[in-house]
């Protein structure tokens, strides 16, 4: 089955000449879209040559397209991506909360942005962004879906009310962490199994366990 000539996962002169070939034929309104999804090709590599490219791409798509609202939350989040996967923890969080401040006045695409940003928050106790990161978290609760995000959310924020001395509130939602990541069933009637969790956080769970236990029985 051949490729979409967008969805290339490498980057060779031939690859690039016949992608921007194909992409000055297209449609200029779906051209900034091409370039995002070409570019989260890209990053799903790993690859630290292909992640320069995707940020080449996902700046031809601000620079270029500036009024394209519709992949602007989601180019904020895919930079985001990059510099996480490039160890650079700063610039990482700066777009995730680009990608959040943007949502906020264009929620037609949501992104995971404040999951990302907020995880990397309290993984990295960077105790100062709690009040931010929190805030970002408790904003998403009423729309959480899937266990595999109330599993991360919630465990997130049973850390960050046990740091804040609130321990009946945290431990309320590190059970509900752990009774989503056990849950067999997303609740959903047409895709009962959509966002189950598969693997559990090793990290998330040494904490998290660890408040429950002198509630146990």
């Amino acid at each position: 089955m051949a490729t979409d000539w967008y969805r290339r996962k490498s980057w060779s002169k031939t690859d690039e000449e016949e992608f921007f070939a194909k992409l000055s034929r297209a449609r200029k309104d779906g051209r900034a879209q091409y370039l995002k999804v070409q570019a989260i090709e890209l990053v799903d590599t790993k690859k630290p040559k292909l992640l320069q490219v995707a940020k080449e791409l996902l700046s031809k798509v601000l620079n270029e397209y500036p009024d394209d609202n519709f992949n602007k939350g989601s180019v904020y989040h895919t930079f985001g991506n990059i510099f996480q996967l490039e160890n650079n923890t700063e610039k990482a969080l700066e777009y995730f909360k680009k990608a959040v401040d943007f949502e906020k006045t264009f929620p037609n695409v949501i992104t995971q942005s404040y999951l990302d940003y907020a995880e990397i928050v309290v993984k990295n106790q960077f105790k100062d962004l709690y009040p931010v990161a929190e805030e970002m978290l408790e904003n998403k609760i009423s729309r959480l879906l899937f266990p595999n995000e109330k599993y991360i959310a919630f465990s997130l924020l049973a850390i960050i009310n046990f740091y804040n001395s609130k321990a009946e509130i945290g431990k309320k939602y590190a059970e509900m962490a752990n009774e989503n990541a056990n849950a067999e069933t997303s609740g959903l009637r047409y895709h009962k199994y959509l966002g189950i969790v598969s693997s559990r956080d090793s990290l998330l769970d040494k904490v998290t366990k660890s408040f429950l236990k002198p509630y146990s029985k």
